[in-house]
Order: C-alpha cells, then sequence, then structure tokens
C-alpha cells in the first residue's frame, strides 16, 4: 500500500467520515477572563453554533458544509500529515470531534500534574499559575481537619498549569498538534476526542510511528528542539544560596571542605530582596544590589578560581516604582490597562508592572538589561521565571493581549535566549523557564518544574514532579529538572530532613542538579543541615559519576528528540507501565522508582523484562514485582544487567 493511502487510512481512523453524519461545529463567541494571581477563570459566551456536516472527498479536499457554510479540511502529506483549515464565514468557534477507542491512553496537553493519562480528562490549554491562594487555604483547613493526606488530588478540572501546549500523544503511537494560539479544551471520552477552540485553527498536524521514540523524534521536528546545555552544569550541584558575598563565601568554602561537588551558586536575590507575608522575595528590579553583593564581579572570579559559575535570577515584571520600573513607564515599554496606565499584577503582597514584549524597543530594552546587568556582571545562567500573567484585557503594542497570551512565554523565552546568543557565549550561558507554550522549546535551555509544596502530597508535591515531568516529555520537552526540595512553604508546610534526602535522591537522576531555598528558607531544612550534609555531598558524587552517561543521553535529544527522562513504555512497550507514574528510564538504561511517600524505608517496584541490577547495592533482580529496601542513599534505582555503561554504573555505592 503505497504510504499516501496508508495516511489517508489512518486520517479516516480518527475522523470516521460518514456521508452527512460526520460534522465539525462552528460559531460565535465572545470570551471573558478573569485573572488573580496568575491563575483564571473564563466563561464562553457562544452566540452562534453551525454544524457543517462531512459531504465528501474532492482533491484532498474533506468539504463540511450545512448547504450555506462551506469549510474544507486540506490535506497535504509531509513527515506528518498536515490539515488545513479553510471557511467561508468568519467564524470564531471551533469544534472537532475524533475517535477514540476505550482502552486508549493518552498524554501530554504539556504539563500535567494530577495525571499522566488523560483520558476521562478535560483539559484546558491556556498557560497559567499552577497555585493559588485560594488552593493552599483550603489545603490547610482540610489537612488541619483530617490530617496530612498525600494522596489527595482533588478534581482535575481545578488544575491549571504552567505549561499548556496543544498537543497529546496516543497510546496507539500517535499525535495530535495544532498550530493555534487560542484558549482550547480537550477532552478525552472513552471513545471521543473532543477538541475546542476559540479560533480556527491555523493547522492540524499528526505524526505516526511504530514506537514512542520514533514518535518522540517526529514530535521534535515539528516543536523544534532544546538548545544544549553548558557543559559544566553537569559537574556537580547548582547551590542555591543568598544573603550576598559574605554569606555566599562561607557556605561555599564549607561545602569544599565537605566534600561537595559543585557547578555553580545561584543567588536570586543578587538584585536585592524584600521581606513580605509569604517570606523571603527578590526584589525585582534587575541591576546588582551592591550593599548585600559588594563587589559582585570579584566574586565571580573568586568562585571561578574554585571552578564554581555564578547564576542570578529574572522575571517578566518590575517592582512598582523601583528605578527600571520608572524608566519602562516613561519610555512607553510596560503593558497598560484600560486607563493607558501601567497594569499591575499581584504575585505575592505587592504591585508590578509587566514589560511588553510584544514593543520591539521594548524587548530591545529588557535584552539589553540581561546581557548588561547579568551577563555583563559575569552571569552564566538564571532562572527565567513567570510568563504566565498576561491578563486578557491588557492593552500591549501587538493589540490583542488574550490571542497573545499563551504566546508569552515564548516571547520571554526568546528574549533570554536573543540575549545569549548576542552575547556570543552559548557555549557557556543557560537559562531555565517555568512557562511555556509552542515554539517555547526552540528557545529554553531547560524547563523546570514550577514551585512544588515542600511536601509529598501527590498534586502539589515531590510525587508530581514525575508526573509532571513525564506529560512534558510526551509533549516534546527533552531537558527538565525540579527545585531540590520545592519551594512553596506556607502555613503548615515546611520542609523536613526526609523530603530533603528523598528529593535529593529523586534529582540525582535528572539533567540539572539544583537546589531552592524555598519562600522561607529559615524554616526549611536546606542541603547543608547537619543532618543531610553528608547525604548530599555523597549524591553530587554519583551526579557527577553518572557525567559521560548524561552527556550522552542529552546527545541523543539533541539528535533524536528523546527526551532524557522518559516513560518506561518509551523502553519497553508494555501496557502494565502505560500509567505508572512514579517511576521513569533515565535515559535507555537506568530505571528509577523515587521514594514518593514520607518516612518510608521500602519500595515496591515492578521492573520491566529482562535482567536488572540494583545500583548501589549491586544486587541481581528478574523482571516482576519486588519490595526494594531504600535507606537513605540508596535509593530503588536499577541499570540492564549487560548495559554498555555497566563500567560507569560500577563506580557507584
Amino acid at each position: 500500500m503505497e504510504k499516501y493511502d496508508i495516511e489517508k487510512k489512518f486520517i479516516h481512523r480518527l475522523f470516521d467520515f460518514d456521508l452527512g453524519k460526520t460534522y465539525i461545529e462552528v460559531g460565535h463567541g465572545i470570551a471573558s477572563y478573569k485573572m488573580k494571581r496568575g491563575t483564571f477563570k473564563t466563561k464562553d459566551y457562544i452566540k452562534q453554533k453551525t454544524k457543517l456536516f462531512y459531504a465528501g472527498f474532492f482533491d484532498d479536499r474533506y468539504h463540511f458544509t450545512d448547504g450555506f457554510v462551506n469549510l474544507y479540511l486540506i490535506i497535504t502529506y509531509h513527515e506528518t500529515i498536515e490539515i488545513n483549515f479553510e471557511i467561508d464565514q468568519d467564524y470564531n468557534r471551533m469544534t472537532l470531534y475524533l475517535k477514540s477507542s476505550q482502552d486508549e491512553k493518552f498524554y501530554g496537553c504539556g504539563e500535567q500534574y494530577a495525571s499522566l493519562n488523560l483520558k476521562g480528562k478535560k483539559v484546558n490549554i491556556w498557560v497559567s499559575e499552577h497555585h493559588s491562594l485560594k488552593k493552599l487555604l483550603l489545603k490547610f483547613i482540610r489537612e488541619t481537619i483530617f490530617g496530612r493526606n498525600p494522596n489527595y488530588v482533588g478534581h482535575f478540572k481545578h488544575h491549571q498549569t504552567y505549561y499548556a501546549q496543544p498537543t497529546f500523544m496516543s497510546s496507539q503511537k500517535y499525535f495530535v498538534h495544532f498550530n493555534t494560539t487560542s484558549f482550547a479544551t480537550f477532552e478525552f471520552k472513552n471513545d471521543l476526542t473532543i477538541l475546542s477552540f476559540r479560533e480556527i485553527p491555523q493547522k492540524m498536524m499528526i505524526g505516526q510511528k511504530d514506537n514512542f521514540k520514533d514518535l518522540s523524534c517526529l514530535l521534535s521536528n515539528v516543536l523544534g528542539k532544546q538548545p544544549a546545555l553548558p557543559s559544566w552544569t553537569d559537574k556537580g550541584a547548582i547551590l542555591a544560596i543568598q544573603g550576598g558575598t559574605d554569606i555566599i563565601k562561607e557556605k561555599v568554602l564549607a561545602a569544599i571542605k565537605n566534600g561537595v561537588e559543585i557547578a555553580a551558586v545561584w543567588s536570586q536575590d543578587w538584585s536585592g530582596h524584600i521581606v513580605t507575608s509569604f517570606g523571603y522575595q527578590v526584589n525585582w528590579n534587575w541591576t546588582v544590589d551592591d550593599v548585600t553583593y559588594y563587589d559582585l564581579e570579584e566574586l565571580v572570579i573568586w568562585l571561578k578560581k574554585r571552578n564554581i559559575r555564578f547564576m542570578g535570577y529574572i522575571n517578566t515584571f518590575l517592582k512598582e516604582n523601583s528605578p527600571l520600573y520608572l524608566e519602562g513607564k516613561t519610555k512607553g515599554y510596560l503593558v497598560l490597562n484600560q486607563q493607558n496606565s501601567p497594569y499591575h499584577i499581584k504575585s505575592t503582597t505587592f504591585n508590578a508592572g509587566i514589560v511588553d514584549l510584544t514593543h520591539p524597543n521594548a524587548f530591545h530594552w529588557y535584552k539589553e538589561i540581561i546581557k548588561n546587568h547579568m551577563i555583563g556582571c559575569g552571569m552564566s545562567g538564571w532562572m527565567a521565571d513567570f510568563g504566565e500573567y498576561l491578563p486578557t484585557d491588557a492593552v500591549i503594542h501587538q493589540g490583542n493581549a488574550e490571542a497573545m497570551h499563551n504566546m508569552w512565554p515564548t516571547l520571554w523565552a526568546k528574549c533570554n535566549h536573543d540575549a545569549i546568543m548576542e552575547s556570543n557565549q552559548n557555549d557557556e550561558l543557560f537559562f531555565f523557564s517555568r512557562a511555556a507554550y509552542t515554539d517555547t522549546l526552540r528557545y529554553t535551555n531547560s524547563m523546570w518544574s514550577g514551585d512544588q509544596h515542600v511536601d509529598f502530597s501527590q498534586a502539589y508535591g515531590l510525587p508530581s514532579v514525575i508526573t509532571s515531568t513525564l506529560s512534558m516529555a510526551m509533549s516534546g520537552v527533552g531537558i527538565n529538572h525540579s527545585d531540590i526540595g520545592g519551594y512553596t512553604t506556607i502555613l503548615h508546610m515546611k520542609r523536613d530532613k526526609d523530603l530533603m534526602m528523598r528529593w535529593t535522591e529523586m534529582n540525582v537522576f535528572s539533567p540539572l542538579f539544583r537546589t531552592h531555598e524555598g519562600n522561607k528558607p529559615n524554616v526549611n531544612v536546606q542541603y547543608d543541615h547537619q543532618d543531610v550534609f553528608n547525604h548530599f555531598t555523597h549524591m553530587t558524587k554519583v551526579y557527577k559519576i553518572l557525567s559521560p552517561y548524561l552527556n550522552d543521553m542529552k546527545k541523543i535529544y539533541a539528535d533524536q528528540g528523546i527526551p532524557v527522562i522518559r516513560p518506561i513504555f518509551y523502553e519497553f512497550d508494555d501496557v502494565n507501565f502505560y500509567e505508572i507514574d512514579d517511576a521513569y528510564m533515565y535515559g535507555s538504561d537506568l530505571y528509577v522508582a523515587p521514594i514518593t511517600k514520607p518516612n518510608t524505608q521500602t519500595r515496591d517496584v515492578l521492573l520491566p523484562k529482562g535482567e536488572w541490577v540494583h545500583l548501589f547495592t549491586k544486587e541481581h533482580y528478574h523482571e516482576g514485582l519486588h519490595t526494594i529496601l531504600v535507606p537513605y542513599g540508596k535509593p530503588a534505582v536499577f541499570y540492564r544487567e549487560h548495559s554498555i555503561y555497566h563500567e560507569i554504573f560500577d563506580q557507584i555505592s
């Protein structure tokens, strides 16, 4: 059978064309959005809805009509099947209906925390803050009354995500991706997938392969691959240390004395800090705080003499009435409200303006701030935070804030990427992102999983990292990591020794090994706590030993698009692993089963077919279910018995 016929047959498998029965809905609608601290509530007011029924196939065009309105699906065949939508009326709503089977699993749509398999779920494709004050307070009340329940997830419909993308992958080894920027909902019912858009999508792309690895390669050709991480990043830990020059030197010397392998120091408060009711926060004015960080260039040199880089922090906002805010306001570079004043957002307790990234001069101005005040002072990398907060009622240079909302994190990533490229130091510099949408991956070196709670809660704590990482992997992300120990510390949530050590053990098996102090450092156990310091030191040595293996996996991603962290079924196409979201493959040869529950010393592990060797004890295991002892420092990680990397793995004890 010709390739054309195979692809046409596959389209019919998805759409189930039936004359006079199969239909696509189009309509007119007006949406409303309410944003509070980056989370959104939205309603869609449909003025008109029309069903267009299938009328036939002519010249690679599927014709849908109600007798008055004509819609054509225009098919072209490249590496993927591409479908363009052509309609002869002015509509701004569309709903497609695709077939699915009851046993089919669905993944992706960007980053999901509450469920890996999206079957039975309705997913909003809209970039948002993952957390909200309301959710935090409800969690506090629930756990105060009923006690802590790490397994509590809540209704999926209440979950929002930093990274949304109109892309899903099926267990039947195909993906669907849309070129669109609108709010969308993907609803995965038992025998039907309903895809609704607040515009007519530009294009639908379908890819199919015989296995998941090849499918990821094909998806990466559509979405692009992330720029490579600098080689120095795998030399050890990226330590979060705040408080200024003296504290950094003191803590670095203590870490070196203890034997910690250090790649970099990450100081998010390089621009100063403010103390709010939420905790210790960064001063959002992107110039060096030369009181706390006196002679920053000398500190950078001091660190480099010890083969340690210095990293910082930046986001899309400027604190109200800060010097850069006033400069941006004077130049007309800030996003405006309907009264033509700077549009203020409030992430925690203070107001901030948003730089208008659609304004060419503002984009250039912010890029130069990165080049001059960050790269110029010797930084080797930074967190490029936020990107989710563009309000839909804002006044921006481009004109349509609703249409640009989902693309905002991509503009933000491009701003950081361009600053690096123009500095001619792209082999030395990198940044990592929290928010993303289509095309963000072309610019950001690494995603990170966002602001997890400092606990073991399934939806927001340590376990959510695994789910989010795997869902991102199936959305095209190849390089990803999380804050060791989590971030969000509020009310009763505080990081303890158990959580710190278990999170450290998990993140050894990720492309970047980076700590975070959290928003309330003084109440959180840190890497240098007397009871965890030696454990942390040992884990940094494990991470460094694995660097040749990690480098090979990163190269495979760069060449082929196969993510470094991947679902188990990428390597072992077994339906028993299709819904496992608490273990993963780290590259092709390491099976990682982190501890996801508090104060646990055993872990049940379902090993895939073959023979396996425990990375830390060197005990041998057959495929199947095993209960593994997991004392601190010896997590449940296994390698293939005949791995070509066994000489590297054998160095670890």
